[in-house]
């Protein structure tokens, strides 16, 4: 087993399948990079990223390793991300505790920007945070406001939807669309599409042209939203906390 710490020699492994390791092609980034510990055993790669407690696992390439990497793993918990395909390999070391079936999508090419929606900047962060106190919890790193790709609109003055990245890497030519909402009284109007389409042809601008997502298999109205934009479905995967069995 080898412990890989070589970001140019993650990046050719990873992008043999973009729309599933999107994610983990971001986390190459140096400010990233430190929190993650990459394991290798034939053609199979599991990441453990520390950004997140218990620690996320995620499963790259074949499953000629997997069984060999679970075993070395000492962890009691983790947060996993695993294809349907694997999980007979993965449930002989983990149990799924609580978990939701997800749909990992993903775009390649020009999306043009349509209506009016305009760009959030960390002086927002209240504004935003209201919003998402209005409906379902969803992922907002507001660390990310600062890279430029959020935005939103308003009505009467008052935010009321929102998109923007949970990742945007022009050195890996990879984004991750994220923090969708829209205010539960303000749906059906066709604001997120508005938002997401900013969002992407922003993320286009600045030199990236590889964009993936998650969204929750159940969630047909969202994931038509995102069909709408030119996203394609890569594959279904668990997402949830396991125990160790």
């Amino acid at each position: 087993m080898h412990i890989l710490t070589d970001a140019a020699v993650l990046e050719p492994i990873l992008n043999q399948d973009w729309p599933w390791a999107g994610f983990a092609i971001g986390d190459l980034e140096p400010d990233w990079m430190s929190l993650c510990e990459w394991r290798q055993e034939a053609n199979t790669i599991v990441l453990l990223f520390d950004g997140l407690r218990p620690r996320l696992l995620g499963h790259y390439g074949d499953a000629s390793g997997l069984a060999s990497i679970l075993a070395s793993i000492g962890e009691s918990r983790v947060w996993a991300n695993i294809r349907p395909e694997f999980e007979e390999i993965f449930f002989r070391f983990y149990r799924a505790e609580r978990w939701v079936r997800m749909r990992r999508m993903h775009l390649e090419g020009f999306v043009t920007a349509s209506g009016d929606a305009q760009p959030l900047f960390p002086r927002d962060l209240p504004e935003i945070e209201s919003l998402l106190a209005e409906g379902e919890w969803v992922l907002f790193l507001p660390e990310r406001l600062a890279g430029g790709h959020y935005f939103g609109i308003r009505r009467g003055g008052r935010l009321v939807a929102m998109a923007g990245t949970h990742l945007a890497s022009p050195r890996y030519n990879i984004a991750a669309l994220g923090s969708v909402f829209t205010h539960p009284g303000q749906r059906g109007q066709g604001m997120a599409t508005i938002c997401c389409s900013h969002v992407l042809a922003s993320v286009r601008r600045a030199g990236i042209g590889r964009v993936v997502l998650n969204v929750e298999d159940q969630k047909a109205g969202a994931i038509s939203v995102y069909e709408r934009l030119g996203f394609q479905t890569a594959c279904l995967y668990l997402d949830g906390e396991c125990v160790r069995i």
